[in-house]
């Protein structure tokens, strides 16, 4: 017994000798240096010092010196400074080693960063309110669906701002509809924003400068939308550096070009994008869709001469076109298309001058021209359909800006617009079964004075007040229609119709604007808003998302314009020196005369519009919030927005009174919607990005039964947006690689890896009903169910 003890405490003695030798061959050793800014060399006080990716509590002094003592092994040194590019370095620690980092301060790569630098200081320290001002650095860095950059994809991932499903066209900006937002590039509108039905939009990135989006706080130099306002500013060409830059993708081929022609004085930039990349259908396309044809392409360019210090002149024109071929997608007249071609797109033109009167006082006058056209035709020989419709816009403005002092100064101005429209019309030119139709043409000016002010009263309160006037003028010569008192528009009740000329119908009035900024602090805002918007032009379509043969319609004796009356409040915080910013925004819209329409509305052809046209109003509200971090190796923001939005329509009939007059959802009611946005740069050749994106499904109306006529059954509505699809859910990645033995170099590539719905949610754009006779049977439709992988090269010699 004695022996076992003996034996048992000499091995476990021999066991802790070894141990303790093992321990004691493991030597510790001391890492240390100085943590300094790069540019200016000064020490960063409180630098986060981590080994092996954890973190280790140790922090540089007030002298940017730090110690740390580990045993000897291998290890990964990390340092890391708020607002710089963290440092990484792979130690073999066999001896002290002294390691002196130099941090690269990125606070000049907030461009990087889709809401930018910029937007920083205006969220916290000027009355903007509901403003986004957008980098399209930051909008590249985004997974792309298909490797298509695309900035109205991009916007919906800000609170407030969303679509109806996959392939909307347009966008939805606080529960308003897409014709109430005002787009402009250069100047020049945009009346539908999107190429191949809404799956992309129509600006090629590369020629933006940047995008400033605004959902509420408007000033009072826009005009004729109830909703938005998204300013697009195209690229200035460089009067100095030679550029050419592009990219291949799936969908489309890319390029700028960008020289001067004379050094500091003339220079020229174009960029276009085309695709023609049709052979996808034929090789991928199920059979039914091998003979569908889709291809658009959109050119921009723009001159910009500088004769002088005072004066800069720049000419800025737009074009873009869409075709598109389908089998039986379209119908008229109850004819049913065999095959359908699609042709439209926009023609844009600017022109501005500015002038520099002195150091307070600046000069801009701006003409320009936008064309927008659709032509739908069917080739079938016997009963061939060509439908065309376009409407022209022209605008001549002028504005000044005088700045008083540093805490006040003002922008007031003038505009006149001129509208023409063509509604409609149908087999002008052509030999077919089907009758020829010319809709009466519509025409109107739109004038305008406004006034912008701002006035800091003290370091905490500053006002920006505006007011707007607006005349509008429904111009002859013009049929107007005048219906029996006590019953419904319909050709029944038509007792009469004049031709007017001249002018046949004047609407107008003020359009009151006003922000206030309470500033608590440097970081800490409060703000007010107040706007009133008139709108004087209408897309009427009665579907979710407008088709190309949707018409505009201009405000006339039947047809009333918009008003919309909108308040918000918003608070704003940033820390950790403007690396982190939160704002809750809450906001209330009140709209007057919003257009609806009657149950199985006939809206192509109609020569007596007004007939099928309800007059509603519309309420929407909600609260929005956002936390972003700006500045790091790991950049982005979440997002979360509650948003309602009601329609009522309250005839004075009951025939005109939907859902029995009660106020219903919208089809752009969603009352939650999540976005994550997460951007990772670990190093100067590589970049990741992921977003996710949810929201409640949109409603739809859904029959509360059936009935049978003539043996079939068919299904029975009762009232309208009863129902909601499925709620929505998408998660993205993109890995953009920069080639690293160009990065220095005149010639720079890169690759950019994508896979959009990544887990392949089948997200359920709407829902339909059939009927046979079996009954009535429920479908849902999806547009992109299943993951889409693409890879994207672009190319930059600078």
């Amino acid at each position: 017994m004695i022996h076992v003890k003996r034996k048992f405490y000499l091995g476990l003695l021999a066991f802790l000798l070894i141990s303790n030798v093992g321990f004691t061959q493991k030597k510790v050793f001391s890492i240390s240096g100085n943590v300094i800014d790069a540019l200016t060399g000064k020490p960063l006080v409180g630098a986060s010092i981590g080994i092996d990716f954890k973190k280790s509590g140790i922090t540089s002094d007030s002298l940017g010196n730090y110690l740390i003592r580990i045993p000897q092994d291998e290890y990964v040194l990390k340092v890391s400074y708020v607002g710089y590019k963290p440092f990484r370095l792979y130690i073999k620690l066999n001896k002290n080693t002294v390691v002196d980092v130099a941090l690269q301060d990125v606070t000049k790569q907030l461009e990087e960063v889709i809401v930018s630098s910029v937007s920083t200081r205006k969220t916290i320290l000027t009355p903007s309110l509901g403003v986004s001002l957008l980098s399209i650095k930051g909008i590249k860095k985004i997974p792309a669906m298909m490797g298509e950059v695309d900035i109205l994809r991009s916007l919906q991932t800000l609170p407030g701002v969303s679509s109806v499903g996959e392939g909307a066209n347009g966008l939805n900006v606080r529960g308003g509809a897409v014709d109430q937002n005002l787009i402009f590039i250069d100047d020049t509108p945009i009346f539908n924003p999107t190429h191949l039905f809404g799956l992309f939009s129509i600006f090629a990135s590369d020629g933006i400068r940047e995008l400033e989006l605004y959902k509420g706080g408007v000033p009072a130099r826009f005009g004729g939308r109830t909703a938005s306002v998204l300013d697009i500013k195209m690229l200035d060409p460089s009067l100095e550096k030679f550029k050419l830059e592009g990219g291949i993708g799936p969908i489309s081929n890319r390029l700028l070009l960008d020289v001067p022609i004379i050094k500091d004085k003339l220079s020229i930039l174009a960029v276009g994008r085309a695709s023609f990349n049709d052979f996808w259908f034929k090789a991928l396309a199920p059979d039914n869709m091998k003979n569908t044809r889709a291809n658009f392409y959109d050119v921009a360019t723009k001159i910009f001469y500088k004769p002088n210090k005072a004066n800069t002149i720049s000419l800025m024109t737009y074009i873009s076109h869409d075709f598109y071929r389908v089998d039986s997608l379209f119908s008229l007249e109850n004819v049913v298309a065999k095959q359908s071609d699609f042709n439209y797109g926009h023609l844009n033109t600017s022109l501005k001058w500015n002038r520099y009167i002195s150091p307070k006082a600046s000069f801009e006058m701006v003409a320009a021209f936008s064309r927008y056209k659709t032509r739908t035709e069917s080739p079938d020989s016997v009963n061939r359909i060509d439908l065309k419709n376009s409407i022209q816009y022209q605008n001549l403005q002028a504005s000044l800006d005088y700045a008083f002092n540093e805490k006040h100064k003002t922008n007031v101005g003038i505009s006149a617009v001129r509208y023409d429209l063509s509604p409609g019309s149908l087999n002008r030119d052509i030999v077919s079964k089907i009758s020829k139709v010319e809709l009466e043409q519509e025409q109107a000016l739109e004038l305008a004075l406004h006034a912008d002010d701002e006035y800091k009263l003290n370091e905490k309160l500053t006002i920006q007040y505006g007011l707007r006037y607006t005349q509008f003028l429904n111009l002859g010569p013009i049929q107007v229609r005048k219906y029996l008192d006590g019953e419904p528009k319909s050709s029944s009740s038509l007792i009469s119709s004049e031709l007017k000329n001249g002018v046949a119908k004047t609407y107008g009035g003020f359009e009151p604007r006003l922000t206030m900024l309470y500033v608590f602090n440097p970081t800490t805002s409060l703000k007010f808003g107040y706007n009133r918007m008139q709108q004087f032009l209408h897309l009427i379509s009665n579907n979710t998302t407008p088709l190309p043969t949707a018409r505009w319609k201009i405000a006339d004796e039947n047809v009333s314009p918009q008003v919309s009356d909108f308040t918000s409040l918003g608070y704003f915080k940033t820390w950790n020196d403007n690396v982190w910013e939160a704002s809750l925004e809450t906001y209330f819209r009140d709209t007057r005369n919003v257009v609806d329409y009657v149950s199985g509305a006939n809206l192509q052809l109609n020569e007596t519009l007004e007939t099928q046209l309800l007059k509603g109003r519309g309420r929407s509200y909600g609260a929005e919030l956002m936390i972003s971090k700006k500045k790091g190796e790991v950049t982005g923001w979440l997002s979360y927005t509650y948003a309602r939005s009601f329609v009522q329509t309250t005839g004075a009939y009951p025939e005109q009174r939907i859902n029995g007059g009660n106020w219903y959802p919208s089809n752009y009611d969603k009352p939650h919607t999540i976005n994550v946005v997460f951007n990772a740069t670990p190093d100067k050749h590589n970049s990741f990005s992921f977003i996710f994106a949810y929201n409640t499904g949109r409603p739809f109306s859904s029959p509360a039964g059936t009935y049978t006529l003539n043996g079939q059954q068919l299904p029975l509505y009762l009232s309208r947006n009863n129902d909601r699809i499925p709620d929505y859910h998408r998660l993205d990645f993109s890995w953009t690689i920069t080639n690293p033995s160009m990065k220095d170099k005149r010639w720079e590539g890169s690759w950019i890896f994508t896979v959009y719905n990544i887990y392949g949610r089948s997200n359920p754009y709407s829902v339909y009903f059939t009927n046979g006779k079996e009954g009535t049977k429920v479908y849902q439709l999806s547009v992109f169910a299943s993951p889409l992988v693409s890879l994207a090269y672009n190319f930059k010699f600078k």
